[in-house]
């Protein structure tokens, strides 16, 4: 399903593909209290696609289901558990409604669980027979319209091999497909070509052809807009623009949007910048984004059989252009001096949501007064007009950041209790005074220090030519360590620290860091709702606390 909107550019980039249904964990169907004379039974109902399948498979495991109960007898239907997800292995933690399963399971709220075959549940043999185990232990009983109930309820040695022998086949089947999936993939990574996913910025799918060993494919070619549009923001990071002028520029030259209408996300543009798509590389194998966690995406291109980095499409510029833009980019996300928030902290960021459903964002603006003295304000803004069109947000909604902040501080050192603050363990002390946090400190200086002379000699006589790649390849090899360093210290220094009580806590707040103040202001509240006007900030937020 492609969003669109009449303020998109001619090129906005597509919105997300939605999922043809999206079910709730847990749907009651059935009655308050089961039939007389019947037991009640919970359906769970898995499709392990999703991709345009129109729900058949989990209408037909619920007709069979149902069939079958009513032909047993003695069952009244209460509710389903639905997961609609895939069969990988991001799917163990996506699935919603088998988590929620297990949570009723284990409070009594479920006593029989009806599905269409054991390898709905889990196709992880290990994991299937001790599932079987707790149920059992509960006093839960199962029902499978392909399996036999004696094989699922009886814990005899017998029916415990049955059990076991059918959930290793459907594991074997799992990692067989899982095999002949990934040595397909990495054959057409080797080859250049690519076999799905989205379509990177910047190139389109060209026409099928076969390479010199037979293996055909579609290889990506140079977009007839974006690809330009690429290259010129190449010009204007080396030119020291910055991103957010990047993205006017692609809207104004190109017409390149959001699917919204509005300027495409820095972030996004940073990502395409960054990557090794711009010098040619094939990407392959990248990991799953972590917050706060951060990748060598050099790490993570196909490489051939004479272990040579594969180029898959043209490249936009090349490896030295590409890591000055990449060393530019990272010096302005890094840099002590330029501070593209101001001073102020942003303490509600990622909390105060506006009426129209948007998050408020820090804005800040420096104004004059009369007698020419510049004065910097501080808000928490709305921006849905501003990135999506006029139109998008009917209220506009601002809040005053110093007035905001303090009335929900004055909320938050209200409501803190020492059970409130039972989950705050502190490591953090007691790492920053561990002889293995000195270490790293002064190996991690070590590091900067030898980063510094390394950026120092680049445009000597040592570092000319050819030389130049070498140079910025031991910078990035730098740049990588201190990397290292640096999550092995935050691994040690984490954002608790020990606080026994409120008042504790709040003698403590000034000396904090501002994400361990988010971190403790979101245990206690779930979100803010700012309502548009100029009334007093206490009549325009509304408080909603976790539980």
């Amino acid at each position: 399903m492609t969003i669109e909107n009449k303020n998109a550019g001619a090129n906005a980039r597509p919105g997300r593909i939605a999922r043809t249904v999206v079910y709730p964990a847990f749907a009651r169907t059935g009655p308050e209290m089961p039939a007389t004379g019947t037991k009640p039974i919970y359906l769970y109902l898995r499709l392990s696609k999703y991709h345009r399948d129109g729900a058949d498979a989990i209408e037909r495991q619920r007709i069979d289901l149902h069939r079958k109960l009513l032909a047993d007898g003695g069952w009244t239907v209460m509710g389903e558990y639905i997961d609609n997800d895939s069969a990988s292995s991001s799917a163990v933690r996506t699935r919603k409604a088998w988590r929620q399963l297990n949570s009723d399971i284990r409070s009594g709220v479920v006593k029989a669980v009806a599905f269409w075959k054991l390898d709905r549940t889990n196709r992880v043999a290990s994991g299937c027979i001790e599932w079987i185990g707790e149920c059992q232990r509960s006093g839960v009983y199962l029902v499978s319209h392909q399996d036999s109930a004696e094989e699922l309820n009886t814990a005899t040695a017998g029916a415990k091999l049955v059990t076991g022998i059918k959930a290793l086949l459907a594991e074997v089947e799992t990692d067989s497909m899982s095999e002949r999936q990934l040595a397909a993939k990495r054959h057409l990574a080797e080859a250049g070509f690519h076999h799905g996913g989205t379509t990177p910025f910047g190139w389109r799918s060209g026409p099928r052809m076969t390479d010199e060993l037979g293996r055909s494919g579609v290889r990506l070619v140079p977009h007839p807009i974006e690809f330009p549009a690429l290259r010129d923001a190449v010009t204007y990071v080396l030119a020291g623009k910055s991103l957010s002028a990047i993205g006017r520029y692609w809207k104004e030259h190109y017409e390149i949007t959001t699917a919204s209408g509005g300027f495409v996300y820095e972030a996004s543009i940073y990502r395409s910048l960054v990557s090794p798509r711009m010098v040619g590389y094939r990407m392959r194998r990248v990991p799953e984004h972590q917050r706060g966690v951060k990748i060598e995406l050099l790490d993570y291109i196909a490489l051939d059989v004479n272990g040579d980095p594969v180029i898959s499409q043209e490249p936009v510029c090349d490896l030295v252009t590409w890591m000055r833009v990449r060393r530019l980019l990272e010096q302005g996300r890094t840099s002590n001096v330029r501070n593209p928030w101001g001073s102020h902290e942003w303490l509600l960021t990622g909390l105060v949501f506006c009426q129209c459903g948007n998050r408020l964002y820090g804005q800040n603006k420096s104004r004059r007064n009369h007698n020419g003295v510049s004065t910097r304000t501080y808000a928490y803004r709305c921006m849905a007009n501003r990135q999506r069109g006029t139109g998008n947000c009917p209220g506009s909604c601002t809040l005053d950041a110093a007035k905001a902040e303090a009335y929900v501080l004055g909320w938050f050192f209200s409501q803190v209790a020492d059970e409130s603050l039972a989950n705050a363990r502190a490591r953090r002390r007691a790492g920053q005074t561990s002889s293995e946090v000195g270490g790293l400190l002064a190996e991690l200086e070590q590091t900067k220090q030898e980063r510094r002379t390394l950026i120092e000699k680049q445009g000597s006589s040592q570092y000319r030519g050819s030389m130049v790649t070498v140079l910025l390849q031991l910078i990035e090899d730098v740049q990588v360590r201190i990397e290292q360093l640096q999550r092995r210290l935050d691994a040690l220094t984490l954002e608790e620290f020990p606080i026994a009580d409120g008042p504790s806590l709040i003698n403590e707040w000034p000396s904090l860091s501002i994400a361990e103040k988010r971190g403790y202001l979101r245990r206690l509240i779930y979100r803010l709702d700012a309502l548009p006007g100029r009334s007093p900030v206490a009549e325009r937020v509304v408080i909603t606390p976790i539980g």
